[in-house]
């Protein structure tokens, strides 16, 4: 039997699964690793930990009880964080730490790309320019590390350095272009005048190829180190957000899904591009469809934070302590925007705001409005989509905050739809399993695998809570609006004691 491995490149670990042809699971592994943060706003990780991560994951994989044999290994399918930067000389060693999707030190940089290339960037690449975008931080690279980008070879995309150590080969995946901001997005080839434009080089950047393109195959040194069969192919993969959407089945026209995890990405799809500078748009893996997106950055991770904070590692009795909290008794807003925000906020200045705290308040209120305030940015982003024709009648959700029942309740009474809480618990390796499937010719049409995806529950919305939901959510957005110039205001003050 034939057996496909998807692998997702996460914020803070690496998950990869096994897969039979039915695109059944018959193993799972996850392995943890570090982010640092040299200075506010900057934050980096060491790709070889991306590697060494693999390696672990697939010695767990095989040696498992009933594994199937490494040599029945038909292809391999990788998905990233995106937008994340790893610069490699020629033989794709990484030459310093990766800038992952939540650095934003390129300001300057992308307010020069900004003001050099005017109405062509938005035109072309139909994505704002952003201090998190990739050509941004590769020009941060050529201004302040001259002598790096010097012997950079080529600047890839997490998943493409993956690919390399693979087979040797030099990539970029289709889904990646838009938020590059180095490509002609809707025919998905580099640009000259945005290259151009943001001061960098063609040369430094690989060949991009469609995302289950089969980019290679495993080479000798590769297989010998990882214990799978050389010669194992590997498609171009795909960016880690698009390979969510794909694992839920969202695949029609303006059907929406939430991918919940550490960011909380709001995905509408639809069958044409359409670039609005509230959102983000890139491909999906679904031939001629596209994805357009919002987030609220970190807005998952509050959560996980706030447990850290107070030494709570069992989740399931923080969500009930949650859950016991009654909505309105004592009103608390938690702004979620802990880290600077990308579409559609556009703000590197956030930062989280509890709203309403008094003494006689516990952490189950706490976490609940940590829930409630990744909920209400979701509305916003939601607001904003009505400009796209968005009605949603239903609304599937994946990542972490899926495993919760409190959690998806939330956002159920929130948006006031109910919620399709997604069977697969990582639909990011599932999505890149079906990508891997396809290429690998197991189905003649990608849009065949939408049956393999199972609803767990389905959560509806209860009436009442929906109307004390939406006196609060006014609030909320009364409370950022008058916050946007404190936001800056603190970062001046940060910058400030730092000189």
């Amino acid at each position: 039997m034939k057996y496909i491995l998807g692998i997702d490149i996460g914020t803070t670990s690496l998950k990869a699964a096994l897969f039979d042809a039915d695109l059944q699971a018959v193993g799972r592994a996850k392995v943890g690793y570090s982010t640092v943060y040299p200075a506010p706003g900057w934050a980096e990780q060491d790709p070889r930990q991306w590697w060494d991560a693999m390696k672990t994951a697939l010695g767990s994989l095989y040696s498992a009880p009933g594994a199937p044999e490494p040599a029945d290994l038909a292809i391999i399918a990788i998905d990233a964080m995106t937008p994340t930067m790893v610069p490699v000389d020629a033989q794709g060693r990484a030459l310093r730490n990766a800038l992952i999707w939540m650095d934003r030190r390129a300001e300057v940089e992308s307010r020069a790309i900004d003001e050099a290339l005017g109405d062509d960037l938005f035109r072309i690449a139909g994505n704002v320019s952003d201090p998190s975008n990739f050509a941004p931080k590769a020009r941060w690279l050529k201004d302040r590390e001259p002598e790096i980008y010097a012997r950079t070879a080529r600047l890839l995309f997490a998943n493409g350095y993956l690919v390399h150590r693979l087979t040797g080969v030099f990539s970029a995946d289709a889904s990646n272009c838009g938020m590059s901001l180095l490509c002609d997005t809707v025919e998905s080839r580099w640009s000259p005048r945005l290259i151009d434009g943001s001061g960098l080089d063609r040369d430094r950047l690989p060949d991009i190829y469609e995302c289950t393109d089969v980019v290679g195959t495993v080479s000798t040194a590769a297989a010998r180190e990882l214990g799978i069969r050389e010669g194992t192919r590997v498609i171009a993969g795909a960016m880690d957000n698009v390979a969510a959407v794909m694992g839920t089945g969202t695949f029609g026209n303006l059907e929406l899904c939430l991918s919940a995890g550490t960011a909380t990405n709001v995905n509408l799809c639809a069958d044409a591009a359409h670039f609005d500078p509230s959102f983000l748009v890139y491909r999906h893996l679904i031939p001629g469809m596209w994805i357009h997106a919002g987030g609220v950055d970190y807005g998952g991770a509050g959560y996980k934070w706030f447990a850290g904070l107070i030494h709570e590692s069992d989740y399931a009795a923080l969500d009930r302590r949650a859950a016991d909290a009654v909505p309105g008794a004592r009103p608390l807003l938690f702004l979620p925007y802990m880290v600077g925000q990308r579409a559609p906020l556009w703000n590197s200045h956030t930062r989280g705001v509890l709203f309403g705290l008094d003494p006689s308040m516990n952490d189950g209120e706490l976490a609940r409005a940590f829930m409630e305030g990744n909920a209400f940015g979701v509305r916003k982003i939601l607001g904003l989509m009505t400009n796209l024709g968005v009605a949603p009648e239903s609304c599937r959700l994946t990542g972490g905050c899926a495993d919760s029942r409190v959690y998806s309740q939330i956002f159920a009474d929130v948006l006031e739809v109910p919620i399709e809480r997604i069977g697969e618990a990582d639909t990011a390796t599932l999505g890149m399993a079906m990508a891997g499937a396809y290429a690998e010719g197991l189905a003649p049409d990608i849009r065949t695998f939408k049956d393999r995806v199972s609803i767990r529950g389905t959560q509806r919305p209860d009436a009442d809570l929906s109307a004390h939901y939406e006196r609060a959510f006014r609030l909320y957005e009364r409370l950022y609006e008058s916050l946007i110039p404190s936001f800056e205001d603190l970062s001046a003050l940060a910058r400030s004691e730092e000189s």
